[in-house]
C-alpha cells in the first residue's frame, strides 16, 4: 500500500507558499498605494508651478528651495556616510527637524522682542497676520515634506494598502499649501511646527539604533573571523 504522505504536500512547501502569496499582496499594495501617491505629488508640485509662473508668486520659490535643499542633503548623506535609504531618509529627518525648530523659537523669540507678548497669540494675529520669516519658515518646511513624500515612494520606505506616513504628508501638503496660497492662518501652522522642538530625538534615537545594530553585527563578524583562523 502507498503511503499517504506522497499524497500530503509537504508542511514547509505550504508555509513557503503562503509566505510567497503574502509577499506578492504585499507588493500589489505597494504599487497601487505608490501609483495614487505619486499622482497626487505631481498635481500639487503643477499647482505649485502655476502660482510661481503663472500668478508671479515669487514667494513660493522658498518651497522649492526647501525640496532641492533636503534633496541636496540626501545625496550627500548617500555620497559620503551610508547608501541605505532608510539611514538617508533618517538623517535628513533629523536635518529637517532641527532646522525648522531653530527656525520656530527664532521667529517666536524675535517676534516677542520686536511687538512684546500683547496680543502675540490672539486668534485676528493667528488667523490673519503673518509674523517675520513665518512664511518663508512655512514654505521651507512645505519643501520638506514634498521631498519626504518622494524619497520614500522612490525607495518604498511605506507598507500597506493605505500608508498612513504617506496620508500625513499628503494632508500636510494639501493644508500648508492653500494656506500659502490664500496668505492666511500662517501663525497658526508655525505654531504647529513647535513640535519639531522635540522631534530631532525621535531621529536621532532610531540613528543610534541603525549605529549600533550595525556595529554588532561588525562585531559578531570579526569574533567568528578569529575564531575561525586562531581557535
Amino acid at each position: 500500500m502507498l503511503s499517504l504522505s506522497f499524497c500530503l504536500p509537504h508542511p514547509h512547501r505550504i508555509t513557503i507558499d503562503t509566505m510567497a502569496r503574502r509577499t506578492s499582496q504585499n507588493q500589489n499594495e505597494k504599487n497601487k498605494a505608490g501609483t495614487f501617491f505619486l499622482a497626487t505629488l505631481i498635481l500639487w508640485f503643477v499647482s505649485v508651478l502655476f502660482e510661481i509662473i503663472i500668478n508671479k508668486r515669487s514667494e513660493l520659490l522658498w518651497i522649492v528651495a526647501g525640496a532641492l535643499f533636503f534633496q541636496i542633503a540626501n545625496w550627500v548623506v548617500r555620497s559620503f556616510i551610508s547608501r541605505d535609504p532608510l539611514f538617508v531618509n533618517t538623517s535628513v529627518s533629523l536635518l529637517h527637524s532641527t532646522i525648522i525648530s531653530v527656525s520656530v523659537v527664532f521667529i517666536l523669540a524675535n517676534q516677542r522682542i520686536k511687538n512684546g507678548p500683547n496680543g502675540m497669540f490672539e486668534h485676528s494675529q493667528l488667523v490673519g497676520g503673518t509674523w517675520e520669516w513665518a512664511y518663508a519658515a512655512l514654505c521651507f518646511s512645505c519643501g520638506y515634506f514634498a521631498y519626504d513624500q518622494l524619497d520614500m515612494l522612490h525607495y518604498r520606505l511605506y507598507s500597506g494598502l493605505i500608508p498612513s506616513i504617506l496620508v500625513h504628508h499628503l494632508i500636510l501638503l494639501v493644508c500648508f499649501t492653500l494656506a500659502l496660497y490664500r496668505n492666511v492662518t500662517i501663525n497658526y501652522l508655525i505654531l504647529t511646527l513647535v513640535c519639531e522642538v522635540c522631534f530631532p530625538f525621535r531621529p536621532l534615537c532610531k540613528q543610534f539604533r541603525c549605529c549600533s545594530t550595525m556595529l554588532s553585527m561588525k562585531s559578531t563578524l570579526s569574533y567568528s573571523c578569529i575564531q575561525y583562523f586562531f581557535m
